[in-house]
């Protein structure tokens, strides 16, 4: 029979192989989540937003209420499927998509209106 020291330090022996073990597994599993790929998304629909705002696209598209261009606008700066959507103040200006994807994620950018009038619209970019 072995003595009661030789037993705790084969059991500690242990323990620090498998914490050891465990350590290992999580340092060197880096887990790919779509969450990430989501947010990387989100940005990239935000910063073309940003851009078209800048050059006064958006703008005169939003108060135009013309979504088609503001997503013909997006193309080159967006690889993934998307679908514009504007809002005023009471609801929603055009046509909320149908779309057949778990995997959707969307940006928000309010525009104030323009100098003659304040007329906020918000063009929401569906990405999936």
């Amino acid at each position: 029979m072995r003595s009661k020291g030789q037993m705790q330090t084969i059991e500690a022996l242990i323990s620090v192989a498998i914490i050891s073990f465990i350590i290992i597994l999580l340092y060197f599993m880096t887990p790919v989540s779509q969450e990430v790929s989501q947010i990387n998304r989100k940005i990239d629909a935000y910063n073309a937003l940003k851009v078209l705002d800048q050059s006064r696209n958006l703008r005169q598209y939003a108060l135009q209420a013309n979504a088609t261009k503001i997503e013909e606008s997006l193309l080159p700066f967006l690889k993934s499927n998307y679908k514009v959507v504007l809002y005023n103040q009471t609801g929603n200006i055009t046509e909320i998509p149908t779309i057949d994807s778990n995997n959707i994620a969307s940006v928000s950018y309010i525009i104030a209106g323009d100098l003659a009038n304040y007329k906020p619209i918000e063009i929401r970019v569906y990405l999936w």
